[in-house]
């Protein structure tokens, strides 16, 4: 909130209060607190106003047939929305703030409780500060009180659970869990939502879903970890309709700050019914995801790339010991700007970050968060690894990094299809670094329409003409484009496409273009489950446009 905000609507709360000393150091005070903690003041009566509470149960009989009636006033008073704002049906808790001594505080408080029978909580509080002690008191099953002493700071904030055993749930309540526990919680998870949910039935958009609950979680705990005594904003409210409410709401707060990553109406939207919603948040809330190492939540998330990959589509799930020895052979530089046009879910994209760490011991992760925003990029096609992609960086300490969705190859429908690819954030000639395993297979193939379009002249195969091509051999293109001269690009590839006399016309596409320096064998062993074609790291440096 802006100061002139702020003082705006300290303004208007003090013009409704009454011209006493306690409603100015107090109650004021106390209606601001309510305020900044997210309830509106048209859900709010105090001051002048008043809100009053049956004096005898013949008051409360009168007040029930709309009846005048005697009543106590009230210092404040806080119903569950704004249209319900006056019926004492949906009179959520009160406040008293005199006497100014405790014990005949409440003794008053328990009477003007014990007269609103909807009422799940009073309040006595004399001091507006945050830190200041309250007592607050809860209605028994049996009708009896039960008084708990508390702080201000524990006001209800909008949504929570009303309840003497309600806690506000912290970034230092949450719970690192390990490996094994992550990977289960991801496993139940899944399982949950293929029996409940009747709104999302393929399993791709199950695991997309998935994803997006994921990511806004750990925004959450991003969040929280600045601001250490906040409340979380990722837990259970009083009701699954209201986390379900909370929960969309600050999806989309979460989308608008990464729109090159939530590209169609579908990734904009949470679908799960609002009992999968809140199974998802119930299951999740007491955990702290975002301090886990990058290493730990890579496996765990096999759970969610072992389902997304698809064979017949080509996309494989890169090794890590493949990752880092990759990464290692490149020798990333500081001033280095690194793309993987192929990004799946990260892998190489989020080592290069790690790799940046481990040669800068010293750096603090401030700087290596702007470091990633500014030299670190990928694209990717498909939506749940791009989305796994920034929930990886966002762990890693950098959850803005450029990942965008696209399709690389074919540049000639970016103007249509992704206009952020074509903002010259991924232009070609900017890079000195491009990483990448890209999808690879004799069947999978670009079209030779689509490599006329994008002017990918490998495909020519030595010839005037253009043809299909595989898309391996069409990404070594790619990254020859996007590479600035002098710059290298580090490959997984099929070796045959080397090796063979099939392929002579690759040794007369590469002869101008590109040196070879390094490579580098992969056993058969390392994508073992996932194809069974022989690849290499190829590493090149470009010497020339062709």
């Amino acid at each position: 909130m802006s100061p002139r905000e702020n003082r705006s609507i300290s303004t208007k709360i003090n013009s409704l209060l009454k011209n006493t000393r306690e409603q100015h150091t107090v109650v004021g005070p106390l209606v601001k607190y309510l305020y900044d903690c997210g309830w509106s003041l048209d859900q709010l009566i105090f001051g002048r106003q008043e809100w009053t509470i049956p004096k005898t149960p013949s008051e409360q009989t009168k007040r029930e047939k709309n009846q005048d009636y005697e009543g106590f006033p009230v210092d404040i008073a806080v119903f569950d929305a704004s249209e319900n704002k006056g019926d004492y049906r949906h009179l959520l808790f009160i406040i008293e703030c005199k006497p100014p001594t405790e014990d005949a505080g409440l003794a008053q408080l328990e009477s003007y409780y014990i007269g609103e029978p909807y009422a799940k909580l009073g309040i006595w509080a004399n001091n507006p500060d945050p830190s200041a002690n309250a007592t607050f008191l809860y209605r028994r099953s049996d009708s009896s009180l039960l008084q708990k002493r508390r702080t201000i700071s524990d006001f209800p904030r909008p949504g929570e659970a009303i309840s003497p055993d309600s806690i506000r749930v912290t970034f230092t309540d949450l719970i690192q869990p390990s490996e094994l526990q992550f990977r289960i919680i991801v496993e139940d998870l899944l399982d949950k939502i293929v029996i409940v949910d009747s709104n999302v039935t393929r399993r791709e958009e199950q695991l997309d879903q998935l994803c997006n609950i994921l990511l806004l979680k750990l925004d959450s705990d991003k969040e929280a970890k600045s601001n250490q005594n906040a409340p979380v904003f990722f837990q259970p409210l009083e009701s699954s309709s209201r986390t379900k409410e909370s929960i969309l709401r600050r999806y989309q707060q979460f989308v608008e700050l990464y729109p090159d990553t939530f590209t169609t109406e579908q990734d904009k939207t949470i679908r799960f019914t609002e009992e999968t919603i809140a199974h998802c948040v119930d299951a999740l809330c007491r955990f702290r995801l975002i301090d886990l190492g990058v290493s730990t939540v890579a496996v765990a998330f096999q759970v969610l790339r072992s389902e997304a990959l698809k064979q017949g589509e080509g996309q494989y799930f890169t090794p890590q010991p493949v990752i880092e020895a990759g990464v290692r052979i490149m020798d990333i530089q500081w001033q280095d700007i690194i793309i993987d046009p192929a990004c799946g879910t990260g892998g190489f994209l989020i080592e290069s970050v790690m790799e940046m760490k481990r040669k800068n011991p010293s750096i603090e992760a401030v700087e290596l968060s702007r470091w990633a925003q500014t030299h670190i990029y990928g694209i990717e096609k498909d939506a749940i690894g791009l989305k796994l992609t920034k929930a990886i960086m966002q762990i890693a300490g950098d959850g803005s990094a450029h990942c965008a969705r696209g399709d690389s190859v074919r540049v000639h429908n970016w103007p249509r299809d992704f206009p952020h690819l074509a903002s010259g954030n991924y232009r070609d000639g900017r890079f000195s670094i491009v990483i990448t395993n890209p999808p690879f297979g004799k069947n999978l193939k670009v079209s030779a329409s689509d490599v006329r379009l994008s002017r990918l002249d490998i495909a020519k195969l030595g010839t005037e003409n253009y043809h299909d091509l595989e898309i391996g051999l069409i990404f070594l293109q790619r990254a020859h484009q996007l590479l600035r001269m002098g710059g290298h690009v580090g490959i997984v590839l099929p070796e045959t496409y080397f090796f063979s006399p099939n392929y002579q016309f690759v040794f007369e596409w590469i002869k101008s273009r590109l040196k070879p320096k390094v490579v580098v064998n992969i056993p058969m062993e390392a994508f073992q489950g996932f194809c069974r074609a022989k690849t290499n790291f190829y590493v090149f440096e470009k010497i020339g446009e062709g």
